[in-house]
């Protein structure tokens, strides 16, 4: 892997930014600190000076030169005050005791360089701080010590200080350089991927690392998505399939009523016959082609931004009602067994198209007698609701497709129909995010579409049921 490349990376830039962010915030600490602790330790040297020199002068005051040198010979002697060192001089300069050099005689604070005392390396000369303090008109006392001992442990700091910065910038874009390699590896394997599905590989698919880090969600979203595609794209080849084929028989149907009417009319009357069996044909073509566009419609999810919270149960017990005239004009019993008060957010026009193609497929799909029965309740938080029939059923085999566009069971394809209508059943459920299936209703078929998110408005229900206003249309016992 190239070190430019490396560079360049995302993971390696915030590696090199905090440690360029904890490099500077760790010199801005380290001077605050460095700073204040050698000022406090100035001043309490400079105080430790200051109060012995004063002490002195208060001997020599009290007892004259004889109690000063007295009190300095045992300070030396016994090495009591941090080893401090004392001269004194006369205002002429003249050193009577001690060992500093000469120096300007005025009151307060001075940096010398004195005699080595044999803690300094070798060649240098002892740094001393001093005070000087008048004791008479002709005496000058000078208290120093030496600060050498500061400024070696003021450079030690730094010395060790600058070390350690080094060494945690060095481990911080050491660490950047690491986390970029692993970076690049699981990008480099996504790119990868990407790559091999333009060339064509609609299978392949983002390896996961298992860590569910940041670039694993990101890993499992692009596969989801990819997995969409791919579902689009074989519905799409499905669909481009299924028209090419369900529309050749109304298309030749169409061209064979021309081709008569061009051959064999020889009046009007077959002339506005044969016009009006094409009119027919055509109109089986466009409901097809509308059925198709509303499903694209429905599946785009544009219609969510319209969902509104509504009553599901009025709406079936309203629908039901409706039907229920239209199955028994068929030879049909549809009843229906409505839970009160179930509450959903969604499209109802949607929701009602999807309950009308399922009572119409029951009842279009059923021998006469048959019994339909449309149930709606409410478990966990989903509104459950059920179409059965007790009719010929659906094979097991053929249940999940029979919500693929264009499928129908009869393949003979006598029965009017163009194998959308459970379709577009399927694509209002996805908008909805509901789950659909079909079982065995032992014997017949029964639909259920469970939509999540559902309430139960209690005091509703309770006035619905006290009110009688349950639905049951035909007889109860249509089907078990």
């Amino acid at each position: 892997m190239r070190l430019p490349r490396l560079l360049r990376t995302t993971s390696f830039r915030i590696a090199a930014l905090f440690a360029l962010i904890f490099g500077v915030s760790a010199v801005a600490v380290g001077t605050f600190v460095f700073v204040n602790v050698k000022s406090a330790l100035d001043r309490e040297e400079r105080a430790r000076i200051q109060s012995d020199a004063l002490w002195l002068k208060g001997e020599y005051d009290n007892g004259g030169m004889t109690d000063l040198m007295s009190a300095v010979r045992e300070r030396q002697r016994n090495k009591i005050a941090g080893r401090l060192d004392y001269s004194i001089f006369r205002s002429n300069g003249e050193r009577l005791i001690g060992n500093m050099p000469q120096l300007t005689l005025k009151s307060g604070w001075k940096h010398i360089d004195g005699p080595p005392d044999g803690d300094e390396p070798p060649g240098e000369l002892e740094k001393l701080l001093v005070y000087r303090i008048p004791l008479s008109k002709d005496l000058w006392l000078v208290v120093g010590d030496d600060v050498g001992r500061l400024q070696s442990l003021g450079n030690d700091f730094l010395r060790v200080f600058a070390l350690g910065l080094l060494l945690a910038l060095i481990l911080s874009v050491g660490g950047g350089v690491a986390v970029s390699t692993a970076f690049l590896r699981r990008i480099d394997s996504i790119t990868r991927t990407a790559e091999a599905i333009i060339e064509g590989d609609i299978g392949r698919r983002i390896a996961l690392g298992g860590s569910g880090d940041d670039l694993d969600r990101l890993g499992a979203t692009l596969n989801r998505m990819l997995d969409r595609i791919g579902a689009l794209m074989d519905s799409l080849h499905n669909v481009s399939t299924d028209i090419a084929h369900d529309l050749r028989t109304p298309l030749g149907h169409l061209r064979q009523v021309l081709e008569e009417a061009r051959q064999r009319a020889a009046s009007m009357d077959e002339y506005r016959d044969a016009v009006e069996r094409g009119i027919h044909e055509t109109d089986a073509i466009l409901d097809t082609f509308a059925a198709m566009l509303r499903i694209a419609q429905i599946e785009s999810g544009s219609r969510r931004a319209g969902f509104r919270r509504f009553d599901l149960s009025r709406l079936v017990s309203s629908l039901a009602q409706t039907f229920g005239p239209t199955a028994e004009d068929q030879g049909r019993n549809l009843s229906a067994e409505v839970t009160p008060g179930i509450v959903i957010e969604g499209d109802a026009e949607l929701i009602t198209q999807l309950l009308v193609n399922l009572m119409d497929n029951a009842i279009r799909h059923t021998p006469r007698n048959a019994g339909i029965v449309v149930r709606l309740g409410f478990a966990n938080a989903n509104a459950v609701l059920d179409v059965a029939d007790n009719g010929a059923g659906v094979p097991a085999g053929e249940r999940e497709k029979i919500f693929e566009r264009f499928y129908r069971c009869e393949k003979s394809r006598t029965t009017a129909g163009n194998g959308l209508g459970l379709s577009l059943v399927a694509a209002v459920a996805g908008l909805h995010r509901a789950t659909i299936a079909a079982y065995d209703n032992a014997p017949g078929l029964r639909v259920r579409v469970e939509f999540p998110g559902a309430t139960l408005n209690a005091q509703q229900a309770e006035t619905h049921s006290a009110q009688g206003e349950l639905f049951v249309r035909g007889r109860s016992d249509a089907i078990a």
